[in-house]
């Protein structure tokens, strides 16, 4: 062999082996996968991440890393996921806030839809309508209450922007009702506040108003789910209430860069499908409050872009939208 073909066949050898070798089924997963939580570690949406990481990694004998995220209100780790890799070994809980409701009240550096493969939803938990124990005994009585004195009580959320924010403001849009808002950095405060009287009503996910309603600090009047809680089985929806297009949830769901393998994302998908079957799986999720949804990959894809129209609109309608 030539000293010239010698030298060409090495750096081709060398060049070949340069390149990272994309994952396929058949060896993956051989290696731990990094799962990106965008909130600090204790939150509820951080208790179901850490679940799934559990039951996923028994599943597919891969550890499943959580890697916890916070900043931005779940920006950054967003961003982060959206420019890793699309090796399968690179995912994030992605949920209403990072794919709904903030990219639908501003600008984010990047595409919720897009820049990502939805690979798998895990459920969802709907918001409820709370007011502290001084307040109305019933949803028709904080409608009757509110209509007739127009921007003389508020609500509190956890943010502007954030799903406690835009879902009441959906209720506004429903009712007619002129409640005004009080951003706080988190609902905790907006709950002390509550209890005390100096604000009137909140919309937080059920996990976060369970612990008050169940002490009787704070009173739900309805839920925004498709059917009941059944946590708070007595408390009727707002679709049963007969208040239209509020079956809103707190949904979470599991994303990676876009262009991962149709084939690594199936795995994926498959293993997450097996893992929500499991009724250990269902109990501790139901813990927090999460009602699990499975679906097709598909379908989850859909849902996601179907709930950022939803949260636009009502952006859009009641004129949020941050320049």
């Amino acid at each position: 062999m030539s000293r010239r073909r010698l030298l060409t066949t090495v750096i081709g050898s060398a060049a070949f082996y340069a390149i990272p070798r994309i994952a396929t089924a058949k060896d993956y997963p051989s290696r731990a996968i990094k799962f990106l939580v965008p909130v600090s570690p204790g939150a509820g949406t951080d208790s179901v991440a850490r679940v799934m990481a559990d039951y996923l990694s028994r599943k597919m004998k891969s550890t499943w890393v959580v890697e916890n995220q916070g900043g931005a209100s779940g920006q950054i780790a967003t961003q982060a996921t959206a420019r890793s890799p699309a090796d399968g070994y690179n995912l994030m809980l992605g949920y209403v806030s990072t794919h709904g409701t903030l990219p639908a009240y501003r600008k984010v550096p990047y595409d919720p839809i897009n820049d990502f493969t939805h690979i798998a939803m895990i459920g969802g938990a709907p918001n409820v309508l709370v007011t502290n124990m001084s307040g109305p005994e019933t949803f028709e009585e904080f409608l009757e209450q509110t209509k007739k004195n127009p921007g003389k009580y508020t609500y509190a959320s956890a943010g502007v922007g954030s799903i406690t924010h835009l879902v009441f403001e959906g209720l506004k849009l429903g009712t007619g009702i002129n409640v005004l808002h009080v951003p706080y950095r988190g609902l905790g405060p907006g709950f002390n506040n509550m209890v005390a009287g100096q604000v009137q009503f909140a919309m937080p996910g059920l996990a976060g108003a369970l612990p008050y309603v169940n002490s009787g600090r704070l009173r739900a009047l309805a839920v925004s789910g498709s059917q009941r809680a059944p946590l708070l089985p007595e408390v009727r929806t707002l679709k049963e209430i007969g208040i239209s297009d509020f079956e809103t949830v707190q949904w979470l769901g599991i994303m990676g860069p876009k262009r991962i393998p149709g084939e690594i994302t199936q795995a994926l998908w498959s293993a997450v499908d097996q893992v929500l079957g499991e009724k250990e799986v269902k109990d501790r999720l139901a813990n927090e409050g999460i009602a699990t949804m499975p679906m097709t990959q598909r379908s989850f894809s859909g849902y996601v872009s179907a709930d950022l129209a939803h949260w636009t609109k009502i952006v859009n309608s009641q004129g949020l939208r941050e320049a």
